[in-house]
């Protein structure tokens, strides 16, 4: 049981380690760049990636995490519109039939 706990407290200190980077990152550096605002959205996306990791297996976390990513991309081009948001339902669907 210890053994677990330990498991849980380094993954958790790990997402606060990433939590922390990320709101470093947004309150020193301000998005003008194309590239900082790709740094940002990876950023990101892995949070969301070892959050879910932490409940799910590596099937479903790769499932739910590349529609947020995709949606995060879209947003900071400011290209989100309803035909992007069906394109990325539909990726989302097709890749979640391949890794299966």
């Amino acid at each position: 049981m210890l053994h677990a706990t330990g498991k849980y407290w380094k993954k958790s200190v790990f997402l606060v380690f990433i939590l922390g980077l990320l709101i470093l990152f947004a309150l020193t550096v301000p998005p003008i760049n194309l590239g900082l605002i790709l740094i940002m959205n990876i950023l990101i996306g892995s949070f969301f990636f070892f959050l879910l990791k932490i409940f799910f297996n590596k099937k479903w976390v790769l499932s739910f995490t590349l529609p947020i990513f995709l949606i995060l991309i879209l947003l900071s081009l400011k290209l989100f519109d309803p035909l992007n948001l069906i394109l990325i339902v539909f990726f989302s669907i097709a890749v979640a039939i391949l890794i299966r």
